[in-house]
């Protein structure tokens, strides 16, 4: 049907002038390729995360390269069932990445847990990226480099230009020509919703003057309460609205890790058969607690002197598993006894170890 509209043009000139028989022609063209393919962003089009911790993927439905931050802003680039394809670009420390070669990045970041990405060196948190993300290296300044890397996201987490972004609803049909006469006028320029960022924000503590609602970007629905006298750090500044720390102690039985999106069902013979679809996912699992051991110089998935639990699991597998612990629960772990049976959150580093092909997680919480 498109090849018919065409030829019907071209047959049929005294319609128009000849100019405007070419546009019509080219346009309805131009047209039918949009249907085929979906409409691509606007270049260099800014969009704005609205919620705080939004998944960060290679792809829809692919692997997790990290969360984005609540009022960051990133340039957009296209747009499919439901996410749009953004660049994060960012300062990294140096010595949390290592260098890489693979699927066309040159860097992998190396940190045992998630590593933030800043606007500039030592500057506003803009993401926190997983293990084993990989990352383009684009320079160096002292003991930073700046990195970025394409993604997807969400779309009903971007505020701004994303939403006029998404392409319409294809009609399989050109436009007519009377369309292509008179050109629409031009819109008004959207308001620009993205929170700017402070360079000099006066970092000294505040006090909240009265109960007050939290919430997790200007505008968004109330998160939670902060208290009269609540004492606070002013981070940034947008119009009217500040972003802010607090601080504060609650009983370690109230908290626990972000563990919603830990998968339940997955077993170690899953993480050897494909180790890339699970690098840096959160597992929930119940292991065998074995020994607690300390990775020496013969193996290369550890740093030396890393702390790491053999174990078998998941029940009822019983596969071995290392499972790396972090400084701050070694004192938990210690207390365990040989052969017992934990539940434990873990992020995974590699699917496969490099001699014995066994599953390596990094724990992120414990409980008997």
């Amino acid at each position: 049907m498109r090849l018919v509209r065409v030829q019907a043009l071209q047959s049929t000139p005294a319609r128009l002038p000849q100019p405007a028989a070419r546009a019509a022609i080219l346009l309805g063209v131009a047209a039918s390729l949009s249907c085929a393919v979906g409409a691509p962003l606007r270049a260099q089009q800014s969009v704005t995360i609205q919620r705080d911790d939004e998944a960060f993927v290679s792809e829809p439905g692919g692997v997790r390269l990290g969360r984005l931050a609540a009022g960051a802003s990133f340039r957009a680039s296209g747009a499919r069932g439901g996410f749009t394809q953004v660049t994060v670009e960012g300062w990294i420390w140096s010595a949390s990445v290592r260098a890489e070669r693979r699927d066309g990045h040159s860097l992998a970041v190396s940190a045992a847990r998630e590593e933030n990405l800043r606007s500039a060196p030592n500057g506003t948190v803009v993401a926190r990226l997983v293990p084993g993300a990989l990352l383009d290296e684009a320079t160096r300044r002292g003991g930073w480099v700046q990195v970025r890397r394409t993604g997807w996201v969400a779309s009903r987490s971007l505020a701004g230009a994303a939403q006029a972004g998404a392409p319409a609803a294809a009609t399989g049909r050109p436009p007519p020509a009377a369309a292509v006469q008179a050109p629409p006028a031009a819109a008004a320029p959207a308001a620009d919703t993205t929170p700017p960022e402070v360079e000099n924000v006066d970092p000294r503590l505040s006090v909240v003057r009265r109960r007050v609602e939290l919430r997790r970007a200007p505008g968004a629905p109330a998160a939670g309460t902060l208290e009269a006298e609540m004492p606070v750090r002013v981070t940034a500044r947008a119009g009217e609205w500040v972003r802010i720390e607090a601080q504060g102690w609650v009983r370690e039985s109230e908290v626990r890790p972000a563990g919603s999106s830990a998968l339940n069902s997955v077993t170690a013979a899953e993480l050897r058969s494909d180790p890339e679809r699970f690098r840096g996912r959160l597992l929930r699992w119940t292991i065998q607690f074995i020994a607690f051991q300390t990775a020496d110089d013969l193996r290369p998935d550890f740093t030396p002197g890393e702390r790491y639990i053999l174990a078998r699991g998941p029940a009822p597998e019983y596969a071995f598993a290392y499972v790396v612990v972090p400084p701050d629960k070694v004192a938990q772990v210690t207390r365990i006894e040989p052969l017992a049976s934990v539940s434990i959150v873990a992020r995974v580093r590699a699917g496969r170890s490099t001699f014995l092909g066994n599953p390596i997680l990094e724990l992120v919480d414990i409980s008997p």
